[in-house]
C-alpha cells in the first residue's frame, strides 16, 4: 500500500492500531519533541556503554498501551543491528498466556527464541551443548518418554531448508504446552521452580555459547527484547513477575529489555530490583500547538486528510478527543471511515467520538470518582493504599505526560460522560 491513501477502505487499514510499524514504514513519525524529548536512541547509548565494561544492561521500558512502545522497540532493534548487535525480539503476547504468565514462562521463551533465531541465521551452536541441554530437560523437567514423543512428531525435513536443532523443537513444544494451558503446564513450571538455579545456569551456558559464536561472526554482542509484558492487567501477576522474581529475570547473562505495566512504577522503587531507571514513553502533549501539529502530521502520513474529510478541520476534533494516545486517535479515524458517504462528514466525527465515550463510560466505576477528582485537581497520579490508581492507569482513564516533570490528566472522553461530570463537579 502506498501512503498517504486516498479512499476510505484503505484509510481504515492504514490506521490499524494493533500493528506496530516496521522500521522502513513511511507512516512513522518521531514524536519525541512533543513527549519528553527522548526516544529509544537513549537505550542504544545505555547498551553501548554497558557493553564497554563487559556488563549487561537490564533495562525496563514502560508507557500506556497505545503510546507506541512496540513501534519504538522495532526501531531500537534496527539501530542495534546497525551497530552489529544480534537482536532476539520476543512478543510474549503472541507466545505466552499473559493472564497467568510466570518467570519460568519468560525464561523458557527466551531460550526457545534464541535457539530458533540462531538457527534461522545459520549460526550453529555446538552439538554437545545442545545435547546436554536436551538431556537436562529429559532428566529434570519432563521425561525421556516425553522427549521421545516430541522426536517422533517433529518434522525431519526442517523448515525452508533450515536445519532446526531438536532442542528448539522441544523448547517450542514446552512453550506451547504453557500457552495452551495443557495439563503439563503446572508440572513444567513446578519442575523449573525446583531446579531454578540449575535451569538459569543452563540458560546462561546457552547464552554464553551464543555470544561467543556471535562475536566470532563479528557481532558486537547479544540483546534480547521482551515486548508485550506491559499488557499484563492483573496486579498479582506483574508483581510476582517483576518484584518477587526480579532476581531470576536479571540473572540471565545478556543485555535484556523488558516492557512493564505503567502502574508498576508507582508503588515500587524499581531501582531496588533493576539497576537502570525505567524508560518511560508518555502520551503526546496534544493540547499544545506543537502537539496538535505533530499528530496532524502523523495522520497525514497515513491518509490524505484534505481528500477524505469533508472539512480537514474535523481532524482537530479527533485529536482533541484522543488525549495524546496514538492508539485512540487511530481508533477514532477507523470508526469515522464507516460511512456511506465518499468523505468523512461531521456526523461521522460525532459518531466516532460517541463510540469512544461509550467505551470509557463502561470502564468507570462509581468508586473511581473521588480519585479521578483528585487527579483532575492535582494534575498527578494520586497514589492510594488500596492502589485503585493502577486500574485507572491500565484502562487509560488517566493519561501521563511530561513537560520537564511528569503530570497527569483525565482522558478527554471522560468529559463527555454526563453522570461523571456531575459527580466530579459536586
Amino acid at each position: 500500500m502506498t501512503y498517504p491513501v486516498n479512499n476510505l477502505d484503505d484509510a481504515y487499514n492504514a490506521c490499524n492500531p494493533d500493528k506496530p510499524l516496521e522500521v522502513n514504514d513511511s507512516r512513522y513519525l518521531d514524536l519525541k519533541e512533543v513527549r519528553n524529548n527522548q526516544n529509544v536512541s537513549t537505550l542504544l547509548r545505555v547498551i553501548k556503554r554497558t557493553t564497554q565494561t563487559g556488563d549487561f544492561c537490564k533495562q525496563l521500558l514502560t508507557g500506556h498501551t497505545g503510546s507506541g512502545k512496540s513501534t519504538e522497540l522495532k526501531r531500537l532493534q534496527s539501530q542495534l543491528e546497525e551497530a552489529l548487535y544480534f537482536v532476539v525480539y520476543l512478543d510474549v503476547e503472541s507466545s505466552l498466556d499473559l493472564q497467568q504468565i510466570t518467570y519460568q514462562d519468560v525464561l523458557l521463551n527466551i531460550a526457545q527464541e534464541l535457539v530458533n533465531h540462531l538457527a534461522s541465521t545459520n549460526i550453529e551452536l555446538d552439538s554437545s551443548l545442545l545435547n546436554d541441554l536436551q538431556q537436562w530437560f529429559a532428566d529434570r523437567i519432563v521425561s525421556e518418554d516425553y522427549v521421545k514423543e516430541v522426536k517422533a512428531s517433529a518434522s525431519v525435513s526442517g523448515q525452508a531448508g533450515i536445519d532446526i536443532p531438536f532442542i528448539a523443537k522441544l523448547l517450542t513444544k514446552l512453550t506451547g504446552e504453557i500457552r495452551s494451558g495443557s495439563s503439563r503446564r503446572i508440572e513444567i513450571r513446578q519442575n523449573i521452580e525446583k531446579e531454578q538455579q540449575s535451569f538459569i545456569a543452563k540458560l546462561n551456558d546457552l547464552l554464553l555459547a551464543a555470544r561467543i559464536k556471535l562475536k566470532n561472526k563479528e557481532h558486537t554482542d547479544l540483546v534480547i527484547i521482551i515486548d508485550g509484558l506491559e499488557k499484563i492487567k492483573q496486579k498479582n501477576v506483574y508483581d510476582a513477575l517483576f518484584l518477587e522474581h526480579s532476581e531470576q529475570l536479571t540473572d540471565i547473562d545478556s543485555h535484556t529489555i523488558y516492557t512493564i505495566p505503567a502502574a508498576l512504577s508507582f508503588h515500587t522503587n524499581l531501582g531496588n530490583f533493576f539497576s537502570d531507571e525505567a524508560f518511560f514513553i508518555p502520551m503526546v502533549k496534544y493540547e499544545t500547538p506543537e502537539g496538535k501539529q505533530r499528530l496532524t502530521e502523523l495522520v497525514n502520513k497515513r491518509l490524505n486528510v484534505a481528500a477524505l474529510f469533508e472539512n480537514p478541520l474535523f481532524l482537530d476534533d479527533l485529536i482533541a478527543m484522543c488525549g495524546g494516545s496514538v492508539r485512540d486517535l487511530l481508533r477514532l479515524i477507523r470508526t469515522a471511515t464507516d460511512t456511506d458517504s465518499e468523505k468523512i462528514q461531521a456526523e461521522d466525527i460525532a459518531r466516532a467520538i460517541s463510540s469512544l465515550v461509550k467505551v470509557y463510560d463502561r470502564l468507570v466505576w462509581e468508586e473511581d470518582v473521588p480519585l479521578l477528582k483528585k487527579v483532575m485537581i492535582d494534575k498527578r497520579v494520586v497514589k492510594t493504599e488500596d492502589k485503585k490508581y493502577e486500574r485507572l492507569l491500565s484502562n487509560r482513564l488517566i493519561h501521563e505526560y511530561e513537560n520537564g516533570k511528569p503530570w497527569a490528566a483525565l482522558h478527554p472522553a471522560l468529559t463527555r460522560i454526563t453522570w461523571l461530570q456531575t459527580a466530579l463537579s459536586g
